[in-house]
């Protein structure tokens, strides 16, 4: 296909990694197609990661959101390198699907079905390089070479490899666009200080967890909706089967009546009839034993 499925929105995730501290990134999916598209999300390390959603539907001309959260890690890397990727893949569906049709299947790559994908890296940041690119932003400052300037004093200040990004193996600084702050969470327009590192990690933290909870709590209403239904069905069935009963009893008592009925009839014919047989077989002896006489 010429153009993509999807824009992806940054290129690549951004973590700030710091010991026994979780790191949040946001990756943006714009569909440009006049088509609905479904996506998933893999990675390489899914115990590492928590991604909500992994799945969904993006309405033409439409961007929806995917936010993934690094786990906290007990130490921090000392040369700040990670190999772990991610995969986006996309496939165009019809109009009338929704989050809850996508399963592993509507990627396989089967029947000519064009599955479009396309991969990410992760790069982490060392937390003083974020904090000044923070102090940077609320200082106004954002010319390329006062962004040097600030990442070259926090190098002289701090080891080297806690002040480098390493990106695929290079030890490079990041432009100032490449580094949205992820990680952190948004200051208010006009704030004269930004948050602290931990303070913002931590309010990520709750506002993850609160998602989290939103979200347990509506699949609790799904399965308590579904409980319900098959409840009113087992209800329906009970009644369809005592209603069953009902019949069988009325029937069977109608042919313990009409068989009682019955046997007297058949009782009576008998009685009846047996004193007229009775004497035509005396009159047949005797007419036998006066032929016999003679």
């Amino acid at each position: 296909m010429d153009m993509r499925l999807l824009e992806i929105h940054p290129q690549e995730l951004k973590f700030i990694c710091e010991p026994n501290k979780h790191s949040l990134c946001s990756i943006q999916l714009t569909n440009n197609m006049l088509d609905h598209v479904a996506f998933k999300v893999k990675t390489t390390s899914p115990d590492k990661y928590f991604v909500r959603p992994k799945v969904g539907i993006i309405e033409p001309n439409s961007t929806r959101e995917f936010t993934v959260r690094m786990q906290a890690q007990k130490l921090a890397l000392p040369d700040m390198l990670c190999k772990d990727r991610f995969l986006i893949q996309s496939t165009v569906v019809p109009a009338d699907t929704t989050d809850e049709d996508i399963t592993s299947s509507l990627f396989a790559k089967d029947g000519g079905k064009y599955i479009e994908e396309q991969k990410l890296g992760v790069t982490l940041i060392s937390p003083s390089i974020s904090q000044a690119l923070k102090e940077e932003e609320a200082l106004g400052v954002t010319g390329p070479n006062n962004l040097s300037t600030a990442v070259e004093e926090i190098v002289d200040q701090e080891p080297s490899h806690e002040s480098h990004v390493m990106s695929n193996g290079v030890d490079s600084l990041p432009p100032k666009h490449m580094v949205p702050g992820n990680g952190t969470v948004p200051r208010d327009v006009g704030e004269e200080e930004p948050e602290p590192a931990s303070l913002a990690n931590d309010v990520i933290d709750g506002d993850l967890e609160n998602l989290e909870m939103i979200k347990d709590l509506e699949e609790l209403k799904l399965k308590l909706s579904e409980l319900e239904l098959k409840l009113c069905e087992a209800q329906n069935a009970i009644s369809k089967l005592k209603e069953e009963k009902q019949i069988s009893i009325q029937e069977n008592k109608f042919l313990q009546e009409n068989f009682s009925e019955l046997r007297k009839t058949e009782l009576k014919r008998v009685q009846v009839g047996f004193p007229v047989l009775y004497l035509y077989m005396v009159a047949l002896v005797c007419t036998f034993l006066g032929r016999f006489l003679r």
